[in-house]
């Protein structure tokens, strides 16, 4: 496969140029978010409590903490991390936030194969300033991995897919074997290119080739059985979290379901992963989410590019359109949700369909300047201006994942005295147990327990509470942690029980009862007046009531 992206104007701002200083404005941005150092949200805390209290051994051996899951690749590097440096935020993030730079920097020979000098320019700019894979690039997760793994797997199926030495595919076919232990979805888009190729080649009559083909798929599938067979596969069928999936409607139904499900999963998957919604709103119906989130744009650059690819790439078309296939197939089967983050492996596959789609405009005789740049500009000005705006305000980075746990928990131990009661309710446990692991803390909290399945309505609910709370009554300075959102702890069925969810918020609940035995006196505040915490810190004086 030749190249298809050759540099177009002269000196400085030749596309080559243009290209590199994009790459490195979206590392800029990352090293930014990176030392602004937010504070770790609660699927972050829930894996990186395994980090804090486990050694090398544990990490790779027992279940982690929260039934959490991650490529075993993935863990004993940022354990290492976490050995060397602590286990804090930036080294907790310090090994996504480098398969983010890498990602960047890798992404611009794929796109240079691939597409021509404007559809290259869109590709990298989609990446770079994506606020959903800027994000997860500092994320202290492993999305930001499996992105880096795709695309690794696109330069070196580059590389290499139209090798015929031996040696050449061994290598090949090695470099897949490592990738699966580093990545749980890179095996979606390894059968993707195996069914590519092997159709390809059929249709041809080559089957020597395809036989030639053989080590590399038998290294790439074989590794993966033993990741599955001895890491991958304990705890996969958890029943809460298959339940999870399902209530948040990640598996596509087996019925006539299916093709209202794909087209509303795909309107989600244009704003998560891919972060192009010019206004990000949830909670409105299809229609309206086009209008708003300008998605017709992304989805006639899909169809151009589409019908671009297949004029002229087609066996790349084809591990795109299976790569999506086979991820849908496992959604049906529920045996992978097709859910915001979980797919953000496939953002580079879908960001090359559309830069793809603007270089339709780049050729005779559909040639026209003007349309590639309105759709050019169009596609990319959503997720630049998003980012610009977190750059700005930073409490949006994230959007809902933005959390205040450490900050609340800093401005407790700041404020706290000799004395003091702390009393921490159940539903903030992991982020207190978490932080009071990393950061040295002044206090001791008094650990709330959780009646919800004790009982069965919320008067006998608060009676149990009061157990906790009135040895409470007559002193002045308590201090109450409660997360204002979280509800369900990891293992819990959503909506189980059900009197304490239907119809109900059950932190708010909790604040207006400790309010009515006490009064609050000081709280933590976010310094940005628009930002709104995602954990609660308040102190209270109980001699009151």
């Amino acid at each position: 496969m030749n190249s298809s992206s050759s540099s177009t104007g002269t000196g400085f701002f030749s596309s080559k140029n243009i290209l590199w200083i994009i790459v490195a404005l979206g590392i800029v941005l990352r090293v930014y978010h990176l030392v602004d150092n937010r504070s770790l949200w609660e699927d972050e805390v829930y894996l990186s409590t395994g980090f804090a209290e486990y050694g090398f051994t544990d990490v790779a051996t027992k279940p982690l903490p929260f039934q959490q899951k991650a490529p075993l690749g993935y863990l004993l590097i940022v354990k290492g991390f976490t050995t060397v440096f602590g286990a804090h935020e930036i080294p907790l993030r310090l090994f996504p936030f480098i398969c983010g730079v890498l990602s960047l920097v890798l992404f611009v020979p794929v796109v240079q194969r691939l597409l021509k000098p404007a559809g290259s320019l869109v590709a990298v700019a989609l990446l770079a300033f994506g606020p959903i894979t800027l994000y997860h690039s500092v994320e202290a997760k492993q999305y930001s991995v499996e992105l880096f793994s795709v695309i690794l797997l696109l330069y070196l199926y580059l590389k290499y897919h139209d090798k015929s030495a031996l040696k050449e595919r061994l290598v090949w076919g090695l470099w897949g074997a490592a990738i699966v232990w580093f990545s749980f979805a890179s095996i979606f888009i390894m059968a993707a290119m195996t069914g590519a190729i092997g159709l390809g080649l059929l249709i041809k009559k080559q089957y020597k080739q395809i036989w030639a083909m053989m080590p590399v798929f038998a290294l790439w599938f074989g590794s993966f059985i033993i990741n599955y067979v001895l890491f991958t596969s304990k705890d996969s069928d958890t029943a809460w979290l298959v339940y999870f999936f399902v209530y948040h409607d990640s598996f596509m139904p087996l019925s006539a379901h299916a093709l209202p499900w794909l087209v509303k999963r795909m309107v989600s998957f244009l704003n998560y992963p891919m972060g192009l919604s010019w206004i990000n709103v949830y909670n409105t119906g299809v229609l309206q989410q086009t209008l708003l989130r300008m998605i017709f744009v992304p989805l006639l650059l899909a169809a151009l590019g589409t019908w671009q690819l297949l004029s002229g790439k087609k066996q790349l078309l084809l591990i795109i359109g299976f790569a999506f296939l086979i991820v849908f197939a496992a959604s049906a089967l529920k045996l992978y949700p097709f859910h915001e983050r979980l797919t953000l492996f496939l953002a580079p596959l879908f960001i090359v369909l559309l830069a793809a789609g603007v270089d339709f405009f780049a050729q005779r005789p559909y040639r026209s300047p003007i349309a590639l740049a309105v759709l050019a500009l169009m596609v990319v000005f959503g997720p630049i201006k998003n980012t610009l705006a977190q750059v700005k305000d930073p409490y949006l980075f994230g959007d809902y994942k933005k959390s205040f746990q450490r900050e609340a928990l800093t401005y407790l131990n700041d404020n706290y005295k000799p004395g003091d009661v702390v009393y921490v309710y159940w539903n903030d446990l992991p982020g207190y147990n978490l932080y009071k692991q990393i950061y040295p803390m002044k206090f001791n909290a008094i650990v709330g327990n959780d009646y919800r399945h004790k009982v069965t309505d919320f008067n006998n609910y608060f009676k149990q509470l009061d157990v906790d709370l009135n040895p409470f009554k007559g002193k002045k300075r308590v201090w109450v942690i409660q997360h204002n959102h979280m509800d369900i702890p990891i293992g819990d069925f959503i909506g189980d029980p059900l009197w304490y969810y239907k119809d109900n918020n059950g932190p708010l609940l909790f604040r207006e009862h400790v309010e009515k035995m006490a009064k609050p006196l000081m709280s933590y505040r976010p310094e940005d007046p628009k930002a709104s915490s995602d954990v609660n810190v308040t102190l209270y004086d109980f001699s009151v009531h």
